[in-house]
């Protein structure tokens, strides 16, 4: 069993690999060849674009790469009558399948634990480098609810808030304003700098109290709201990304604030699920392979294959798009398709066990 692990095991990334650098690199080269006179003129940032357009190119080539390593590795094994050989040697149909279904959820695993990390922002980065010659996102101008306060934000850039004002109300009339020229994340909390605190007494009557103003040089503030978050939310020329810790965390926030969650679980759902797909098409597939080339046209048959997971990624693709606009609820149009074809994969391996 462990030379049998180690050949189909090579077949399949031999051919995974193959495919993976090969559709990679030609996406590659198209994007940039299209995009290439809106690249501001410096090398670092050509060579970061690069960079950024590699990774961000995984999400759409590792899927695919998956799926048609298989079709591309079986028939090569067909052609040269190796396929047969393997079940006469006493292999049942799910033992040949099991080792290369391992290594693509291994790929998937791998994928989804990256997302994890910064690694989710690539396309983010690339769009910024031809947008404003910059990685890092600069956003503009806010206004957001937070609790019982409303927040103006001038400028995001580098974690860093610029022109800060915070509204505090209570029945919708306005207790206090408070004025930071910028704020800093310390983990917990924000830091305000240059702060004027504006109070405004509740009932405002002549000759009483009237407003009190004070100055501090630091004050904290806006408790356990993520920097990552505010970026989130003054992207508004764009879909805006998430990596897997900051969907969650803005679910979080959002619930609490009575905001809509639905594209957040989008890009949530897209994240974790979407790429276990391939596995299980890859699973459906190959119980329609035949066992010898004579009675088929190999080329004819392949191209029926690679039509058919096309189609099946271009529709899984089309529903996420549509679930992303809200089109769609996120758990009909991401979540149920991968869960029927989960289902059917396992039914046919249970099938043939």
């Amino acid at each position: 069993m462990n030379i049998f692990f180690r050949y189909i095991s090579s077949l399949y990334l031999k051919s995974f690999f193959i495919l993976f650098f090969s559709l990679t690199f030609f996406f590659v080269a198209i994007d940039f060849l299209v995009n290439f006179n809106k690249l501001p003129k410096s090398a670092n940032l050509e060579l970061m674009y690069i960079f950024f357009l590699t990774c961000s190119a995984v999400s759409y080539i590792l899927p695919l790469a998956i799926v048609l390593a298989l079709v591309l590795c079986v028939f090569n094994m067909i052609r040269s009558n190796e396929f047969v050989s393997l079940y006469a040697l006493g292999l049942s149909k799910n033992q040949v399948i099991f080792y290369p279904f391992i290594w693509a959820m291994f790929f998937c695993c791998i994928y989804v634990g990256l997302n994890f990390t910064p690694f989710a922002y690539v396309d983010e980065y690339k769009s910024n480098i031809i947008k404003r010659g910059t990685v890092n996102r600069e956003g503009g101008e806010i206004l957001i609810k937070y609790n019982d306060k409303f927040i103006y934000i001038e400028k995001i850039a580098n974690e860093i808030l610029y022109n800060v004002k915070i509204f505090d109300t209570y029945n919708l009339d306005i207790q206090s304003m408070i004025n930071a020229k910028d704020a800093n994340f310390d983990g917990v909390s924000w830091g305000l700098n240059n702060v004027t605190i504006v109070n405004i007494p509740r009932n405002l009557i002549v000759s009483k109290e009237g407003l009190s103003v004070e100055e501090f040089k630091n004050i904290n503030g806006l408790e356990d709201f993520s920097p990552k978050i505010l970026e989130r939310i003054s992207l508004t020329d764009s879909n805006p990304s998430y990596s897997i810790l900051d969907a969650l965390e803005s679910m979080i926030i959002y619930t609490k604030q009575n905001i809509s969650t639905s594209a957040l679980r989008s890009s949530l759902y897209s994240l974790i699920f979407t790429p276990f797909f391939a596995p299980f098409l890859m699973l459906i597939i190959y119980y329609y392979f035949p066992l010898i080339s004579r009675f088929f046209n190999l080329a004819f048959l392949a191209f029926v294959f690679f039509v058919c997971i096309l189609l099946v990624w271009g529709l899984l693709f089309l529903l996420t798009r549509l679930s992303e606009n809200e089109i769609l609820s996120p758990e009909l149009g991401i979540i149920l398709p991968v869960f029927i074809l989960m289902c059917i994969g396992s039914f046919y391996y249970l099938k043939h066990k």
